[in-house]
């Protein structure tokens, strides 16, 4: 169910992922309530700890809480609730995730920008703790320029703000950016 939830790209292919859990769980025959209750519970918790665990983001309260499952009286709800509460926990932890890397973005143009003459993709990505491939992909996505663009578009800023405020010479102002 984890891994069909993680590749799903639309609701409704979690909610099929759901049901063929449910069908699944009763494939034996019918099993009393209080266990479909228990069985959703842990299921639902052991998901969550583990799609946290997996995408290294803090644990949030999403909208509904879990023992709401007890509230539905149906199997069908139940798996229409259980649909749901996946689907939102894993939009809550992309989320997460995009909050995390334009933070990342964030410390890595500040980087730049207070040390231009010397950034190179190397350095800044051991400021941030990350490889060089994985924080360049990441600058691309978030930004929608290369990291190269990015420094380029920095060291220009500071030249024009050099040439308009001081009295150095081209090459000075080339030498310090």
């Amino acid at each position: 169910l984890f891994e069909r939830m993680m590749k799903a790209e639309e609701p409704s292919a979690i909610a099929k992922a759901v049901g063929d859990f449910y069908k699944s769980l009763l494939r034996e025959g019918p099993i009393a309530v209080d266990h479909v209750y228990e069985v959703t519970i842990r299921m639902l918790a052991g998901m969550e700890k583990r799609l946290f665990h997996d995408a290294k983001t803090p644990q949030v309260q999403i909208r509904h809480e879990m023992k709401a499952v007890f509230k539905q009286d149906t199997l069908k709800q139940v798996e229409n609730f259980v649909a749901q509460y996946l689907s939102d926990l894993k939009a809550e932890v992309r989320y997460q995730e995009k909050e995390s890397h334009r933070s990342i973005i964030q410390k890595t143009i500040g980087y730049m920008e207070s040390e231009c003459q010397h950034a190179t993709l190397d350095s800044v990505a051991k400021r941030v703790y990350m490889t060089p491939t994985y924080l360049s992909m990441l600058f691309r996505v978030n930004t929608g320029k290369t990291f190269i663009e990015q420094l380029t578009d920095i060291r220009i800023n500071k030249a024009k703000e050099m040439l308009r405020n001081t009295h150095l010479k081209n090459y000075e102002v080339a030498e310090r950016v």
